[in-house]
């Protein structure tokens, strides 16, 4: 059975017709009040929830990395690691690493350090939340009309509770989404460039509008992160 694990509820509607065709083992890293809707979606599909389901709150996660907070994040490595172990999937697919929110960013070193972890022969894909939904074109999933009328009814009923639909809808087109694409990652601890991430810039606005205190940082939060995991992985793997 195929693992999906994404940030937020509501990111597994951009995936709807390969989760309807596949049944994957779901994780979701934060809550909220999406989540019910996740769960019943999921439910209705054939799919089910995995070992992590809205573990942490927005503001946990995001105070996570503030404070980068590694042991807390090698927790959820580790436990998503042991279901790896169990259930041997052939592929685990996660939100692509875009630079626009960190969470969603972190779901590439979730997943790859948990496949490493668990020494297991998995393969690991990501899919775009906010890029074009075309952008990866390694594995592509073209919606039969039941499927893509299926997608964009669910999509619709999620609208109220998460604004973001009609945001990608206007920029990418609904059409765009009759096909699900996924691309292999090659290289798990990859986080960008020298270019800076657009949720620093997000980040600034923030701290100027006195939303935020702090703004999150790929040097000084991220990569810090990346590092405790890929340590963690080498620590382990020299242990046996």
């Amino acid at each position: 059975m195929d693992h999906l694990i994404v940030a937020h509820p509501g990111h597994e509607l951009l995936l709807h017709g390969w989760i309807s065709r596949n049944k994957p083992v779901v994780h979701v890293l934060t809550s909220g009040t999406r989540l019910g809707r996740t769960a019943d979606l999921l439910r209705n599909l054939g799919a089910r929830p995995g070992t992590i389901f809205g573990r942490l709150s927005d503001r946990e996660a995001y105070a996570m990395i503030l404070e980068r907070n590694s042991a807390l994040l090698l927790s959820l490595v580790t436990e998503l690691a042991e279901q790896l172990e169990r259930d041997q999937p052939a592929i685990i697919v996660g939100d692509a690493a875009e630079g626009y929110n960190p969470v969603h960013d972190l779901c590439r070193l979730i997943a790859g350090s948990a496949i490493a972890m668990a020494g297991a022969s998995t393969k690991q894909y990501e899919y775009a939340v906010v890029d074009h939904p075309h952008s990866f074109e390694v594995i592509a999933i073209d919606l039969d009309a039941g499927e893509y009328a299926a997608k964009m009814e669910s999509a619709r009923g999620h609208a109220a509770l998460l604004a973001d639909i009609d945001d990608l809808l206007a920029r990418h087109g609904a059409d765009a989404y009759r096909r699900e694409a996924l691309g292999r990652v090659a290289d798990w601890t990859a986080l960008g460039g020298d270019e800076s991430p657009l949720y620093e810039r997000f980040g600034e606005e923030r701290v100027a509008a006195r939303r935020y205190t702090q703004v999150i940082r790929r040097r000084e939060h991220m990569l810090p992160l990346r590092d405790a995991l890929r340590d963690a992985v080498e620590k382990r793997s020299c242990a046996f």
